[in-house]
Parts: C-alpha cells; sequence; structure tokens
C-alpha cells in the first residue's frame, strides 16, 4: 500500500484525462462531512467518542460508505466534538481536556490489513509522517495509539479510504482570568479593556495547512442605554459582544452610562459542565454623550394660503412664514453641555442662536433657509455629539387679491372675499364703499370680508380696498383695487347701504 506522501507525488503526475480521481476526493470530503454530522444523533458511549468516517471507493468506481470508528479514552471528561466546514477536509476536530495521562486512541478497521495511522502539522496533510507501527498496539481489527500528541491533525488509512482529524489539548490554552482594566487609550466612542491573564486564540490547520481559528465563544457583558419610542426617553440595555479570544486589547462601544465590564467563558468549561470563570472591572463613569432630537411645526391650513413645498425626509420643514417649530432633545446621563443651534449655513460657521435648553421654540419669518441641529458635550468638553441637521425652507412671499364674489350665492362658492397669499408677516387691509366709509378691516391675510357691514350685506357694485403688507422676504406690499359684489339671491332684503 502506498503512504500518503508517495501518493501525492504520484497525484502530481496524472493526466488531465484521470479527472475522476479529483472528482474522487472532492465528493469524499463533503459525503465525510455529511456523515458526520448524521453520526453525532447516536448518543456516545460514556468517554467515547465516534470520530471518524470513511468513505470507500470500489473498482467499478461507484462509492461505497463504510462506518470506520475511532473512539478516545482516558481523558478525565468527555471529548467536545466540533465539524468545522467541509472545506477544512477534516471530519471533525476534538477538544480534550488533557491529552496528558493514559489517552489513547482507538480505530476500529474494516479491513483484513492493518490500517496505517498519520500525523501532520501546519504544512498539511501532503506533509504527513507515519507513526511507527511499534507505537501502535494491534488486536485483531483493532488498532491503539497510546501516545496521543496535541495540537496536529491525524490520517488513519484503512483501504482505500481516510479518516482526517485535528487533535486540540485545552489544558494547553487553560482559560486564566485575574483582573481586567480599563485602557488609558480609550476614547469617546471605544473602551479598550486590558486582560491580566490568558485567553490565548485557539488554532487549528486544514489538510491543504490553512490556519482555522475555534472560537471559545466567551462574553463581554456590560450596561448601556438606548433611546426606546415606547419610553420616550433613554434606558438601560445589557449589552453583549461574543469574542472568540481574549488575547490583546479587548475593544467595544464605548456605553452611555456608568457600568462595569464583565468577561466571561468560555465555550468548552460550558460544555463539560464545569463553572465559567469571569472577571469584572471597577464601575466605569460614561464619556460616551449621545442626543435623540425631534422637530414639530405647529400646522395652521388657510384655504387661501399657496401651498410651498419645503422639501423631503426628516429634516425638511418650513413652508409659508410665518412657521413656529418645536425642537426636542433627550440626553443621555454623560451630557453635561447642551446647546440647540440656529444658522443661515449648512456647516454653522455663523450661528444666529444658541439656546442650552433641552426644548424651544421659534418662529421663522425670514425667507430661504435655515439650519437648526442640536450639539451635546460631557463635563470635559472632550466628547461631542451632533444631531441631524434640521434644514427649515421658507418660500419667497406673494399676495394677490380677486376682484369679485357673490355673497348670498351659493354657499361655499366665492361668497367670501380673501387675498391668495404666501409668507406674509405682517397685513392690515381696508375695505371701503364708495362713499369712503370703512365697511371691513382684515388683520391677518388669513381672514376674508363676507361682504358683510354691521351684520349686514351690503349692496352690491363696487367696492374698494387698502392693503400695506409685508413679506418674509423683506418685500413691501402697497396694494390697492376695487371689488365687485356681483350676485345676491335677495337683493332688497336686509341690504345695509351705508351713505353720508
Amino acid at each position: 500500500m502506498k503512504g500518503i506522501q508517495a501518493e501525492n507525488h504520484e497525484k502530481s503526475k496524472r493526466n488531465i484525462n484521470d479527472r475522476y480521481a479529483v472528482l474522487k476526493k472532492t465528493l469524499s470530503l463533503y459525503v465525510m462531512a455529511y456523515l458526520d454530522k448524521r453520526f453525532k444523533r447516536l448518543k456516545a458511549i460514556p468517554r467515547h467518542i465516534i470520530l471518524g468516517i470513511g468513505i470507500c471507493v470500489s473498482p467499478t468506481g461507484i462509492p461505497q460508505y463504510m462506518s470506520a470508528q475511532v473512539s478516545i479514552t482516558g481523558d478525565i471528561y468527555p471529548p467536545i466534538s466540533i465539524t468545522p466546514e467541509a472545506s477544512t477536509g477534516l471530519s471533525a476536530i476534538y477538544v480534550l481536556h488533557s491529552c496528558q495521562g493514559s489517552t489513547s486512541l482507538t480505530y476500529q478497521a474494516k479491513n483484513t490489513t492493518h490500517p496505517i495511522w498519520y500525523t501532520f502539522g501546519q504544512l498539511g496533510a501532503a506533509y504527513a509522517e507515519p507513526i511507527p507501527e511499534n507505537k501502535i498496539d494491534y488486536s485483531g481489527a483493532e488498532s491503539i495509539l497510546n501516545e496521543v500528541r496535541s495540537d496536529c491533525g491525524y490520517v488513519i488509512e484503512d483501504g482505500n479510504s481516510r479518516t482526517y482529524f485535528w487533535i486540540i489539548d485545552y489544558s494547553e490554552y487553560e482559560l486564566l482570568l485575574s483582573s481586567l482594566s480599563v485602557d488609558g487609550d480609550s476614547d469617546c466612542y471605544t473602551t479598550i479593556l486590558n486582560l491580566g491573564g490568558d485567553a490565548y486564540p485557539i488554532y487549528y490547520y486544514t489538510i491543504t495547512g490553512r490556519r482555522g481559528e475555534l472560537s471559545r465563544e466567551m462574553s463581554l457583558k456590560y450596561t448601556t442605554m438606548e433611546y426606546s419610542a415606547d419610553y420616550q426617553g433613554y434606558r438601560e440595555i445589557e449589552a453583549t459582544v461574543s469574542l472568540p479570544n481574549a488575547d490583546g486589547a479587548i475593544h467595544c462601544t464605548a456605553a452611555l452610562c456608568d457600568t462595569e465590564y464583565t468577561l466571561v467563558g468560555d465555550r468548552f468549561l460550558r460544555e463539560w459542565g464545569l463553572p465559567e470563570l469571569s472577571v469584572s472591572t471597577d464601575v466605569i463613569a460614561a464619556r460616551r454623550v449621545e442626543a435623540h432630537t425631534s422637530a414639530e411645526q405647529e400646522t395652521e391650513t388657510f384655504d387661501n394660503q399657496q401651498r410651498t413645498s419645503s422639501g423631503e425626509g426628516s429634516a425638511s420643514l418650513g413652508g409659508s412664514a410665518p412657521v413656529e417649530i418645536s425642537f426636542i432633545a433627550d440626553v443621555t446621563p454623560a451630557a453635561i453641555f447642551t446647546e440647540w443651534q440656529v444658522s443661515t449655513h449648512p456647516e454653522f460657521e455663523d450661528i444666529l442662536l444658541r439656546d442650552k435648553n433641552l426644548s424651544f421654540t421659534r418662529t421663522f419669518r425670514d425667507a430661504g433657509t435655515t439650519y437648526v441641529r442640536f450639539m451635546a458635550a460631557d463635563a470635559d468638553g472632550e466628547c461631542e455629539h451632533y444631531s441631524e441637521t434640521y434644514q427649515i425652507n421658507i418660500g419667497e412671499s406673494d399676495l394677490h387679491c380677486p376682484n369679485a364674489f357673490s355673497p348670498e350665492g351659493s354657499p361655499g362658492i366665492n361668497d367670501e372675499w380673501k387675498v391668495s397669499y404666501r409668507s406674509i408677516t405682517e397685513f392690515k387691509c381696508s375695505i371701503f364703499n364708495r362713499w369712503g366709509i370703512c365697511v371691513a378691516t382684515l388683520d391677518h391675510p388669513s381672514q376674508g370680508w363676507d361682504g358683510k357691514y354691521k351684520g349686514k350685506y351690503v349692496g352690491s357694485g363696487v367696492y374698494y380696498y387698502v392693503i400695506k403688507a409685508r413679506g418674509a422676504d423683506g418685500r413691501v406690499y402697497n396694494l390697492k383695487g376695487d371689488i365687485n359684489i356681483i350676485k345676491y339671491n335677495n337683493e332688497n332684503q336686509g341690504i345695509a347701504s351705508p351713505q353720508p
């Protein structure tokens, strides 16, 4: 029987017409991985575990499955079996609590000839070395390896089938947690923790020599805060960060409240039913600052006000002036300095107004675009938070006056005289009859004249308006014109015709 090294040398000489051999090897890896999962459903005998699955190819080229069993004995805790990705070529990775003492591997062969054992390291199975036969005890179909090495791979060649697996001795990576402290290089957004102890990464190598890592599945736990719309404020939550190892500095998102950080691990202790180790920092004062902000526009709807688009998005506000907007902020505990800022520049190069309250209301009267944002900082002023920028767009002013209407006509249809306007901030309108008597006065552009004077409808004919107004853009309006009352249902009933 050829050894693995000889076979690999032989494979390198095969020509392109021997593609089936390559296909057979690839198929065997995936089938082994699949069958390995199926066998794990069986209940293992205490202190034993089903290890390998082989595949045999008959002379006709048709794969035939065979059950080749390897058991591990002698360890005080049952081996932990981990199924890696099929691309690793490994049927399993086995973590032993300790390989010291009487740990042994037993293989039950399915062929009449003795199986050949190999070990391989970081270079992969192509560089596997055979284990001398005098290191293996043979008894019938059983072969027993008593000197088990850790941090290496094993290959068992049984006829045309091979089983690949990797052995890890946990005692060589034993978890030690003695202290946990905050590093001085931590900043406003990232907390850096230094561990006193050992939580090294646990590596293995695939049959092609590619390095992989077994995650310890350690947990870093601490308290932070998040904004809750239901709670309408920030509330504390428990945060958990999963870590594959804790070798070197541990980085995590800084907490939003005072908290202690606790490191707990690891998965192997959990699976063996042993107490997990943990270590905590002192309570660390929060430095990170965060704020939740909102803006609510007081909406007044008038049928004679021209509609103005104020843009799209949550930060788009405004329309026809004057516009009243209330701004509200909710902050985390580390926020000591707070300030709303109002500017006409998107980068806030010129700040027109600073308001230190968490909420404030402002009426926007000037045409153009105004920007508002919220800023919060910690006690040292080193950690800052800026909210989204709210953009308030006020349209240019406009004012138009109709010249006719029909009071007492069809209800709701041209039965009131009103101007059409946009962004008018000052307004005064007086309406006179032909004798110069003031029959109506309007103080807001949304107001209208219903055609009455002293509670009674005036007669039909021509009336005159005089308007003095100012727009949000500074434009001054001095308008004069006539109003024609052209239709009545009851011309002679209740008509007030004031005369000198």
